[in-house]
């Protein structure tokens, strides 16, 4: 979710594409300052299991309080980059709560991050103190699939995208292709004024959609052709397996409840 560059060049001229895709950054700046004084947070970094760290929920801004220390990214499970901001404090979780925020209208059925596990706790706890943020609890969490391996084990059991209904083959990882894309210019964009590189990654961001629709039919078809495969071989080892424990179908939904109930138990 993450883009790093670091902006050393001053300007006041106005971007072409300002608020287009990167936010502004006084809304962003708002909505933080708002949340943060709205509900308690502990500070702390997100480390799940002392295998993962990333995200954390508080952290000082920038010691010189105009750098901005990346570009923290919202992609939908297709690849097209949604919306962005810059960030200035680190990796908050109150950055990806502003961007799940304005995404939200858009009835997204999962929300996908690489600390799921520690974000949804902590939206939990943000929507009690500020109620109008309740419906963003409708969406389902879900952990990345690869981040999830160097987690927790019952964290990636209860959270991992590989075991969500209705998540098909999809990884969570769709963002780390849009960071490798932008990150081609980033020796370029840290040099130029601020409006300059807005406008410049607002174009990369237009560009690299415009290929990902163009090809999306393509793509959505590959998908469903591999996973119909993938379903229908799953099914058949599965089948093999009850035969040679001699289990039958209620016994391995009883498996199942007890594996889910282990992984919400602390």
């Amino acid at each position: 979710m993450y883009y790093y560059y670091y902006y050393f060049s001053r300007s006041e001229e106005k971007a072409i594409f300002e608020d287009v895709f990167i936010a502004k950054d006084e809304d962003v700046t708002r909505f933080v300052d708002y949340i943060h004084k709205t509900s308690k947070h502990v500070s702390g970094r997100g480390v799940c299991g002392g295998e993962w760290s990333a995200a954390r929920e508080t952290s000082q801004r920038s010691a010189s309080k105009v750098d901005e220390e990346g570009l923290e990214l919202a992609v939908c499970r297709h690849g097209v980059l949604l919306r962005a901001l810059n960030m200035y404090r680190g990796e908050i979780f109150a950055y990806p709560l502003y961007l799940q925020e304005k995404l939200a209208s858009r009835q997204i059925h999962f929300f996908c991050m690489d600390v799921t596990c520690k974000y949804w706790p902590y939206l939990q706890r943000v929507a009690k103190s500020c109620p109008e943020l309740q419906h963003l609890l409708n969406m389902k969490p879900f952990l990345s699939v690869f981040h999830a391996k160097a987690h927790d084990f019952k964290c990636e059991v209860k959270w991992s995208g590989a075991y969500q209904d209705g998540a098909g083959l999809t990884l969570g990882e769709e963002v780390e292709q849009c960071n490798a894309f932008l990150s081609r210019i980033a020796v370029t964009t840290k040099h130029m004024s601020k409006a300059g590189r807005t406008d410049m990654l607002t174009l990369m961001a237009m560009r690299w959609n415009q290929q990902k629709i163009y090809t999306l039919a393509i793509t959505l078809t590959r998908r469903y052709q591999k996973t119909t495969k993938a379903l229908q071989n799953q099914l058949l080892n599965l089948e093999s397996l009850k035969v040679e424990l001699a289990v039958t179908e209620s016994q391995l939904e009883d498996w199942l409840n007890k594996v889910k109930e282990w992984a919400d138990s602390e």
